[in-house]
Order: structure tokens, then sequence, then C-alpha cells
């Protein structure tokens, strides 16, 4: 008997019939071939008993000679190479697969496969190992209507077995890295190939694999097809359902030439720029693509405007990040707008009001807002776009955060934390924002922990991201207050100047940041200082606007006004507590109805400060029991803490403190502030640390006796009194004689 004969018949290929000789002679021939090849002639020879079939079955090695082979670790070698020899004696095993591997499933199982298979084999390797890389897809995004299904992989079936719903499924677990080592280098030669491009593109499409085949026609130099793809999952919605990276990656295989002559990828484009922070590309790119009316508001919105619904619908929510304050005006051309899209154009519908949720937040009417928010909820659910649910929840949060409502922010936050779980992929920004809003509950709640993690570990990924203007306006509040209060206030105004510096194009902000600041200069004891920072802001809000009283000062509406006021009220309080009138100021500002209940626990507290000076303590008793019950109430001590230089004398008070002692909900908040480093008797420690002989002189010189007369009555000269002086200054953290006059009647050390 002759050799036998290995006769390997390639995949995809038509065979001729066995030679006669061997199939009733006393040849042999060991024919390898796929289990769908018709090979004429092997059904005779398997009826005369000429021929036997070997399965993979037999092919492999056995348990037993594995065992044999290699002793305790047979059951991993198992695992790894299934038996098939090849893989058993040439893989390396241990070390990964050599050449030899690599280039007998190039050039033997790869090289024939046809493209859609050879994608369909790719994906269903990620598949086994449970990855979601690139499934994702708009709801309402149809692949049929690109390609109709692709074959199931047909490798050798020691490899790739269908499972019972009949996808592929890998039979050898162990050879997956060694198959897509071997793969991708295939794929990528024959993306250089214009018709195999379009083949590989249509495959990834049919699968649902958008990114990719978006890609690859872009690779094939076929534009028009990855832009239809492109509009088709969304356009510039197309971030929110694909993730940052794939909307990156897509965008940068456009040409330029294309991009800045077609609208969908301009909007993108700038969108993009939007979520870096890059307001000023963002308006660049309209500019050159549409023209300098782009960015003129009453052009744009108006009932003649030349432009699309898409793109009026981005101008709007453009409006968010520009920090631009809307008109009545305004925002009744923008209602008008939503009426031009259907009923069922979810997300469009959905980003109009988040638009305008901005706004309602913004003018402090949160009954809107709430009202919006949920509108936009609606929507986003029905659109099945978790990542926009999540930045509404956001938005809820935030609202009732300035609301003073710590247990139902908290509620927002943890809805917003599940929505960002369903995302399947990774977006690091919107991350950061939801530990910033968990930290923010936790901090209105006295736990500063996590935003003081926060501000040391996230700070410059989240500056130079995505900012929406009452973003902003918390990252401010509570970064410059947590870093003054548990760091120093040369930390705080750190922060708020590389904030300076991130918003130097944007006017509302640079006031915003200038109001934060003259704030921790006087939680610093700084009063002097925080006066001229106040001065220095430009506007008609001033010391004298405030002091003027009336219905304006009642009627201030806009943010940063309103803030200013605030600041400037709380100055005057600190200076001149007992001034007459100065309760009725406070009265007025706290019956402003845009104030958020927080300011407007800030400002009660004030009143009932100004109440105790000027001996009407039975009104600051129960002014000060109405706060400290809404904060029971609303589970928060933020506002009372950041109110301390006011509320520790208060509380200081036995008339005052003592009777608000005697009910049980008071002591537990008030002791929470205490636990939590907020609250203390420092009125009785800096008073320990004085001398007799500088309390003696702090008393005098606030009776408004100069160095030289305090030096004759206590029988010192002038250098003594005034190195005392140095002293008390130091304890009290102050600079000045008026400033270490203020800081003791704030204290309680005057009486």
């Amino acid at each position: 008997m002759k050799a036998p004969i290995l006769w390997d018949i390639p995949p995809y290929t038509t065979p001729l019939a066995i030679p006669e000789a061997y199939i009733s002679g006393t040849h042999r021939v060991i024919i390898a071939k796929r289990p769908d090849t018709v090979l004429p002639g092997q059904a005779r020879a398997l009826a005369y008993g000429q021929a036997t079939f070997i399965g993979s079955d037999g092919l492999m090695l056995s348990q037993h000679e594995l065992e044999r082979l290699f002793g305790d670790a047979c059951e991993d070698v198992a695992e790894k190479s299934g038996g098939w020899p090849l893989a058993v004696f040439n893989a390396g095993l241990f070390e990964g697969p050599p050449a030899v591997l690599q280039a007998f499933l190039d050039t033997e199982l790869l090289a024939a496969m046809p493209d859609e298979e050879l994608v369909a084999t790719r994906l269903a390797l990620d598949e086994t190992a449970g990855r979601k890389h690139g499934a994702t897809r708009h709801p309402s995004f149809s692949a049929a209507r690109y390609a109709t299904a692709p074959p199931l992989p047909q490798m050798a079936p020691f490899l790739m077995r269908p499972d019972a719903d009949g996808r592929p499924r890998l039979a050898v677990p162990g050879i997956r890295d060694v198959l897509r080592e071997a793969i991708d280098p295939v794929l990528e030669r024959r993306l250089r190939n214009a018709g195999s491009a379009r083949a590989i593109a249509e495959a990834y499409l049919a699968n649902g694999f958008v990114v990719e085949a978006i890609c690859a026609f872009q690779r094939a130099g076929l534009f028009d097809n990855a832009l239809r793809i492109f509009q088709d999952a969304g356009g510039s919605f197309f971030l929110y359902y694909f993730g940052p990276e794939a909307f990156d990656t897509v965008l940068a295989g456009f040409p330029l030439t294309l991009s800045i002559r077609t609208e969908v990828l301009v909007l993108a484009k700038a969108l993009q720029s939007l979520k870096l922070g890059d307001i000023a590309r963002a308006r660049r790119l309209l500019i050159d693509r549409f023209g300098e009316v782009a960015n003129d508001y009453t052009q744009v919105f108006s009932s003649r405007s030349i432009f699309s619904r898409q793109f009026r619908a981005f101008r709007l929510v453009m409006l968010l990040y520009e920090d631009y304050f809307f008109s009545e005006e305004l925002l009744e051309r923008a209602y008008a707008l939503i009426t031009e899209f259907p009923v069922d154009d979810h997300l469009s519908r959905g980003s109009f009001y988040n638009s305008v949720l901005e706004f309602y937040i913004r003018n402090r009417q949160f009954a809107a807002a709430e009202e919006v928010a949920q509108r936009a909820m609606v929507h986003y659910r029905a659109a099945q776009a978790p990542l926009l649910a999540f930045y509404i929840s956001l938005h809820q949060t935030l609202i009732r955060l300035m609301m003073g409502d710590a247990l139902t922010a908290r509620r927002h936050a943890t809805q917003s934390a599940a929505f960002l779980a369903e995302l399947p992929f990774e977006s690091a920004n919107d991350a950061r924002l939801q530990v910033l809003m968990e930290a923010c509950v936790e901090y209105e709640a006295g736990r500063a922990e996590p935003l003081a993690r926060f501000l040391n570990l996230e700070i410059d990924g989240f500056a130079h991201g995505e900012i929406w203007p009452s973003l902003l306006e918390f990252a401010l509040h509570y970064g410059s207050q947590a870093l003054g209060e548990h760091f120093s206030t040369m930390a705080a105004r750190s922060f708020l100047d590389r904030w300076r510096v991130y918003q130097t194009s944007n006017g509302q902000f640079q006031a915003m940041i200038s109001i934060r600041e003259a704030a921790v200069l006087q939680n610093a004891n700084r009063w002097q200082e925080a006066a001229n920072a106040l001065t220095a802001i430009p506007g008609r809000v001033d010391r004298a606007f405030v002091l003027a009283g009336g219905e304006p000062l009642g009627r201030v509406q806009e943010r940063d006004a309103l803030a200013l006021a605030l600041s400037w009220l709380r100055q005057l309080i600190y200076e001149a507590p007992q001034r007459p009138g100065l309760d009725r100021l406070v009265t007025t500002v706290i019956g402003n109805m845009n104030l958020t209940d927080r300011q407007r626990m800030s400002a009660e507290i004030w009143l009932a400060y100004v109440s105790k000076r000027q001996r009407n303590a039975t009104q600051a008793r129960a002014v000060l029991q109405k706060t400290l019950g809404d904060c029971v109430r609303l589970g928060t001590i933020a506002p009372l803490a950041e109110e301390r230089i006011f509320l520790q004398e208060l509380i200081d008070n036995q008339r005052i403190g003592g009777f608000l002692s005697t009910i049980a909900a008071n002591r537990q908040i008030l002791r929470k502030l205490r636990d939590s480093g907020r609250l203390d008797n420092q009125s009785v420690k800096i008073g320990n640390t004085l001398s007799r002989r500088e309390s003696k002189i702090l008393l005098m010189i606030s009776e408004g006796a100069a160095n030289k007369d305090v030096a004759n009555t206590l029988g010192l000269s002038e250098a003594t009194v005034k190195f005392h002086l140095g002293n008390v200054y130091r304890k009290l953290g102050c600079r000045s004689r008026q400033e270490a006059i203020g800081s003791a009647r704030a204290l309680g050390l005057l009486g």
C-alpha cells in the first residue's frame, strides 16, 4: 500500500470527483474539507465501505491522551486548546501563540474567508468575551435598510460552533486571543480596498455596529455613505448614544471640505467644542459656515428666520453654554419653535425643554423649572437616551440643592447615577459631574470630605470640560466655601482665580467669581478687603442701592445682581448691626420672590442676628426657630454652617440658644453642626487666649479710645499698646482696628 495522500480542499471551492483508484483500489487519501463542501464520489465511497468519516472530535486529543502528556495541567490545556493538536503542540499555551500558528490561521483559514464572514467571526469573538463595544445604536436606527444579515461564520467546527439560537460561539475559549490577533491584520488589509471596505462596512452595519461601519466607509473614501449613516444614527445627537470617544473618532474621519459645508457636521463639531468647554471655537464654526448672522439671536429666532429648525434648536442649546440671559420676547419665540417638531420627535422636544430649563433655574423660577424638567425627562425616556435623562436628573438635583432640600436632592442624585450606569460607553466628564453632585449632597448634610476630595483630585478635568452656567455657579459656591472652611482662605481664592482664568471671555462668570471671592473674604473676617472687592464689581447694585431699600431691593431678579445685593447686605450687617432700619432691609430681601430657599435661610439668620443686636431677643428666637425647623425638615445644615459668623453669637446667647436647645430637633441639628466641625465654642476659645490686658485694650478701643488714651489709662507706653494690639489682631485673624472690633462683637467678646 502506498503512503496515504493528504488532500486539503480549500473553502468555497468546487472540488473534482474522488478518483476511482481511491474508491475501489488500495490507495488511501485523507481528505480535509468543510462539512458543507460537496465532494463527488464521497457518498459512493462511504456506501462501499471504502471510506470512513472522521469528525472534529476524532481529530482532537482525548482526555486520556492529555492526562498522559500534561499530567495535572491537562484540564488547563484542554480549556485553552480544546484538544486541537496544533494548538496543543505549537501554540505555546503558557507563553502565547508562535508565528507558525499565526501564519496557519492567516493563510489557511482567513485568506479565503469572505468579508462578511470575517466580520461576523470577529464580532463573535467580542460577543463571546462579553464586550459591548460598538453595539449601541439609536433606537430608531434600522440596520436592515442598509444590508441583509451576514452569514454565520463557517470556520472549522472546532473553532466556531452555533449556540442554541444559531449565533456563532467560540468552541475553544482559549483560542480567542489567537484568532483576534490573526483576524485584525486581515481586516486592516482588506479595508484598503474599496470593494472589500464596502462589504465590511455593510457587515458591521447589519450587526448593529454603527461606529465601525462609518469608520469602514470613511477608510474607503465613501464619505457620502458614512454621512448618511451618521445622520440616520442621530446626527448631532450621535454623541448621546455612542459616547464621546466614538463621536470624536467619527467626526475626525470626515474630510475638512465636507465638514465645513455640511450643516449636520458643522453642528456636531460645534457641540463637540461645547463639550470641551471651548465656546469661542463653537461660535467660529457657526460663523464660518453660516456667517455672522448665526450669532444674531434676533435673526436666528425671528419668524422669518432663514435657518433650519435643527439649527435653531441647536442655537437654543448653545445659549445655555454662553450663559445668555433670555428675555421674555426671546423665550416666547423659542416656544414657537417647538411647534415645528413632530409630536414623536422626542429628542428635539426634550432638548427644547432642556434649553429653557436653564433659563428658569437662573431666574429662580423653580416651579417652572421642575415642570419643564419633567417634560424633558418624559421625552428623553421615550427616546431611550439615558445620557440625556442623566443630565435632567442632575438638573433636578441642582434645583433641590438650591432650594435647600437635601433629602429630595439625594433621591434625584441616586436616579442620575442609575441613568449613568445604563450607558454602554465611558464618559469621564459625566462621571465627574455625578461625583460632584453627590459630594454637594453630602456637603449639605454635613460631610465635607467628599467635596474636598473632588476639589483635590478632579477639578482640573472638570474645569476643562462641559460647563453649564447653573452648574458653574454651584461649583463656585460649594468649592470656595468648602476650601475656605476646611483648608484656608488662600486655597479658596486660588480656586476662584483658576476659574477666572478658565472663563476669561465670559463677563457673566467674572462677576459671579468676584462675588464669591468677596464671600470668602467675609468668612475669613477680612471685611475691609471684602468691601473693596464688592465695590470693584460694576453694576447698579452697590452699597447705596442696598441702603436705599424699598421696592427696588425687593424686586431684584437677575442672578448676579441678587447675589451682589445679598453680599452687600451681609457686609452692612457685620459693619453696623445696630443701624436703624437694618432689620427692615433684611425683611425686604427675605420677601424677594427671586431668592432661593437656601439664600432665604441665610437672610433669616442675618435677621435673627440684627434682632439680637438691637435687643429684640424674642424676634431673634422666633426667626431662628423657623430656620432651624426648615433645616431639620429638608435635611440640610450647610446654610447654617455658612453663616456661623452670625449664628455662633446667637447660639452662645443664653436667652436665644438656651431657649432653642429646649427643642429636641434643634439640639440634634446643632449637635450635627458641632460634630462636623462647622460650629463650636469659638468665642470661648478665643476669649481664653486673650490675656486680661489684651481684653481690656480691646474693650477700650471698641469704645473709641485712641492708642494714646489707652496708654495713659493703663500706664503703658504707646509702643506697648501697639504690641498688645498686634497680639489681639493675630488671635482674632484680623488686620486692622476696625476688623478686630467687628470680629470681637461677632464672637460675643464685647457683650
